[in-house]
């Protein structure tokens, strides 16, 4: 047995303190190539018996702050030729060329060209959870298609169509907390993008949400509020020691394989709390 599991990210917006893991494994913490994502791989003994079911438990602390305020932004220039490229689901040429180009007509810089991008996708998308086979692939001909998703179909699209423009843009994933109730269970991730203006540095939006709450429309082109975890980056993630073939769409919950085979019969559980500043 291995599983793969996303190790929350460190940086100046998330800071992750006090983590812990529980599991009858060994664990070690590696690095995908491409994107510099950190992952917690755990591998049992070969020949090692164990008592079903099996438990892994991780938990940690992460404090977070909104990210896009004043002008705070993430400049690094590193990898940004990969985030121009297209991603299996995720096309920049064709008829996501053409209709950037039609979208953008007339705007003269790169963040004019992705604001109307932004505009575009919240006129034109309807946010839905209805359809399986559409819903939530990250598909951006599918969601073109169709015009509704949710996030990740939203931001693939987005990505697609500023990637097709020349501007280097990112996909983002984790989980969204909620302000209330103050702890509780989560039922499904979240995830946002940002994309690069040179001078400026890696700008947010988070369309999906902007289009669920209108009056945020302005807010979440240019700012991520502090609301969330952010756990991996990238799209056609490749992890280390697995035996089947091909990337992961997205990385955000554990993956896992029992003899060289996909591994799929998991519980998954995520559960928070949210801390006041006081409290830590």
């Amino acid at each position: 047995m291995r599983v793969w599991v996303p190790y929350p990210v460190s940086d100046n917006w998330q800071a992750i303190e006090d983590f812990k893991l529980t599991a009858p494994f060994k664990a070690d913490v590696i690095r995908d190539k491409e994107y510099g994502n950190r992952i917690l791989i755990l591998k049992s003994k070969k020949d090692a018996t164990y008592n079903m079911p099996l438990q892994i438990t991780l938990s940690y602390m992460a404090k977070r702050r909104e990210y896009g305020a004043s002008g705070d932004l993430e400049t690094s220039s590193k990898n940004l030729f990969r985030f121009l490229r297209a991603d299996k689901l995720v096309p920049v040429n064709g008829k996501i060329k053409r209709l950037a180009e039609e979208i953008t007509q007339g705007k003269s810089n790169n963040l004019g060209k992705a604001r109307a991008i932004y505009d575009y996708l919240i006129d034109k998308l309807t946010y839905s959870k209805d359809d399986p086979k559409v819903c939530g692939i990250g598909d951006s001909l599918l969601t073109l298609q169709y015009k509704k998703g949710i996030c990740t179909d939203y931001h693939s699209l987005f990505i697609s169509l500023v990637r097709s423009l020349g501007i280097p843009a990112k996909f983002e994933i984790g989980f969204r907390i909620p302000k209330e109730p103050q702890e509780g269970k989560l039922n499904g991730y979240h995830c946002w993008a940002k994309f690069y203006i040179k001078g400026k540095g890696w700008i947010p939006v988070d369309i999906s949400e902007a289009d669920k709450h209108p009056e945020k429309r302005d807010y979440f082109f240019g700012h991520i509020d502090e609301n969330r975890i952010h756990l991996t980056t990238g799209r056609d993630i490749m992890l280390e020691h697995t035996q089947e073939p091909g990337p992961l769409n997205f990385f955000v919950y554990p993956y896992a394989e029992l003899n060289g085979s996909q591994f799929n019969d998991m519980d998954i559980e995520i559960s928070y709390k949210a801390l006041s500043e006081v409290e830590g």
